[in-house]
């Protein structure tokens, strides 16, 4: 048993390679500059991320004053429509109460009319006669 216990507790130490301090700060190094590398990218990610978001930003600024300048615009076309509405009631009362003057009678038109064509014919019939 006692033999079983060295073996176990050996067995872990022959497989383990160990480094010089050379070989590990030369690790470390390789490490660091493969850190170095990806910070450098993120970095530029970070900073293309900002400017995105700064022009997202401004275009989310434009739009609500764009929405805001619409809704002032809705808002004005609805009062706009409702006093044109309340003139055309206005109008047609106005209309309805207007009462035609005395010459514009159509039978009075009729009667010119009439005349326009029974005068001179009468005229004209009555000077053949006389020229007779």
């Amino acid at each position: 048993m006692k033999y079983l216990w060295i073996l176990l507790i050996s067995i872990p130490l022959f497989g383990q390679t160990t480094f010089t301090q050379e070989e590990a700060l030369e690790m470390i190094k390789q490490r660091d500059a493969q850190w170095e590398g990806k910070i450098e990218k993120a970095d530029l990610l970070i900073a293309s991320q900002k400017v995105v978001i700064t022009d997202q930003e401004k275009l989310i600024n434009e739009l609500e004053s764009q929405s805001n300048l619409d809704s002032l615009i809705i808002v004005a076309k609805g009062k706009q429509i409702e006093s044109l509405k309340a003139q055309n009631v206005a109008n047609e009362k106005m209309a309805k109460l207007a009462k035609p003057s005395w010459y514009e009678n159509k039978w009075l038109y009729f009667g010119y009319g009439a005349a326009a064509i029974i005068i001179p014919t009468y005229f004209g019939i009555q000077i053949a006669d006389l020229a007779k």
